[in-house]
């Protein structure tokens, strides 16, 4: 039951009607039974002022000593009919009430008595009863007349409409069941469609996609997440298989670099100066693949966000004034400069804050028209903290922009192989800008290109 949503919606179906089924049963059961006591002690009331109406009439002394069961043979269920007239010294004239039945006798009785001079009482069977009396007279003399009926008939038709009402809700409430149990599972159909278009789901099958043009308005936003998600695997796993390749090349290339010079270098005897050459060949290609590895160590440890912020307030002038003169020489050997200007203060760990410049600024030594400058600025909008790295070279295609933060992806053939470049740089900057929760964009155009690392105060 606790997993089943079908089985747990029937029963609350179910209960749901057999709790309105029986309430209206109840209602209408003591509506009907408020009706039939109503007209019963109406027509017991009819029956004590018919039994009146005989007493005054000449012959009814008569008819009292001769044939007392007379009044109550008057009387409709007589079997179940009591009379007792009772005279003004107390001396009982009549008493019908053959099986000895106990009735309370009313206190005070009117000539003309109403509905609520009639009183309850129960008889020895347990079935109910009802008695009145009232003032009478006989030859004219004043008498007092009782009339009771026990009601056994009455009350045995009442447990039979009890039986059926139960019945009837308990009828209704296996029906209810049925029919929602039918309802759920033609409702639901929607839902096993998703199930098993998810169960279907292989690399082969990401571009198929749930239509929405058949589902009720409740599940279309389930079917919008579905589609949406496996249009994120679908992407994801382009990128995925993208990488894997791209990773795989950029370990082949000093991989192969290294086989191959080793190869040529073992096929003839060297001097010392060549088998040195190549060991400092190979130590370059190593120290690329160690960077490439801490590279990718790094964007998987910040893809699970397990790279913990020493988040402080930074100078960020200060920071953009520090990197430029890590890079001052390189710039030098281009005949570039640097130009730093504008003071800002940033929340964000320094060190990575760092690694992003640098990358930033050696993107542009490399790239920037020999003899150009470099800009460098900090800028306070209030709600958020800008630092920009700009230069003057040739613009990056409109078409690259938006893949300039993919793993290995490179905006021209030129950049491919250039001075030892992993492809990851900018990928660590988006990485590092996320941690921060910040952003990086980068506009290109004109001759220039600017990159901007945005920071929430």
């Amino acid at each position: 039951m606790r997993r089943s949503l079908t089985l747990r919606v029937t029963i609350a179906f179910a209960a749901i009607v057999m709790l309105a089924a029986a309430g209206l049963g109840i209602y209408l059961y003591q509506a009907f039974v408020a009706e039939i006591e109503r007209r019963d002690d109406i027509q017991l009331l009819g029956k004590l002022r018919q039994v009146q109406i005989l007493l005054g009439r000449p012959g009814a002394a008569q008819l009292v000593r001769d044939q007392p069961e007379f009044f109550r043979d008057t009387m409709s269920g007589q079997e179940n009919s009591l009379v007792r007239i009772v005279a003004a010294d107390g001396t009982v004239l009549v008493d019908l009430n053959s099986a000895g039945e106990r009735y309370p006798l009313p206190a005070a009785a009117s000539a003309a008595p109403g509905m609520d001079a009639i009183r309850f009482w129960q008889g020895r069977n347990g079935a109910p009863g009802r008695v009145a009396a009232a003032r009478a007279r006989l030859d004219g003399s004043a008498v007092t007349v009782v009339v009771a009926r026990l009601y056994s008939e009455r009350d045995a038709a009442f447990a039979r409409y009890r039986h059926r009402i139960a019945g009837g809700v308990a009828f209704n409430a296996l029906l209810a069941a049925l029919l929602a149990t039918l309802m759920l599972r033609a409702g639901l159909r929607p839902l096993r469609e998703v199930a098993a278009h998810a169960g279907q789901v292989r690399p082969g099958t990401l571009s198929a996609r749930l239509d929405a043009g058949r589902a009720p308005s409740e599940l279309l936003p389930l079917i919008a997440a579905f589609n949406a998600m496996l249009d994120r695997l679908q992407e994801g796993y382009a990128r995925l298989a993208g990488f894997s390749a791209d990773l795989a090349h950029e370990f082949r290339t000093p991989v192969t670099n290294m086989i191959g010079q080793s190869q040529v270098m073992l096929g003839h005897a060297r001097t010392v100066a060549d088998y040195e050459q190549l060991t400092a060949s190979n130590i370059e290609e190593l120290e690329r693949l160690a960077r490439m590895i801490e590279s990718m160590l790094f964007l998987a440890r910040a893809d699970q966000r397990e790279v913990v912020l020493a988040r402080r307030r930074v100078a960020a002038h200060e920071e953009l004034a520090r990197v430029a003169d890590f890079y001052e020489g390189m710039a030098q050997e281009r005949g570039l400069v640097f130009e730093c200007r504008g003071e800002a203060w940033v929340a964000a760990d320094s060190a990575l804050l760092r690694r992003a410049l640098a990358n930033l600024v050696s993107n542009a030594v490399r790239h920037a028209e020999p003899g150009s400058s470099i800009e460098l600025e900090a800028v306070d909008l209030g709600g958020r903290v800008t630092l920009a790295v700009a230069n003057r070279g040739a613009d990056i295609g409109r078409e690259h922009l938006p893949h300039l933060f993919e793993r290995f992806y490179r905006a021209d053939a030129a950049r491919r192989e250039g001075e030892g470049s992993t492809g990851l740089g900018l990928s660590i900057v988006s990485a590092i800008m996320h941690l921060h929760g910040g952003e990086v964009c980068v506009t290109s155009g004109g001759g220039r290109t600017v990159f901007t690392l945005s920071f929430p105060l």
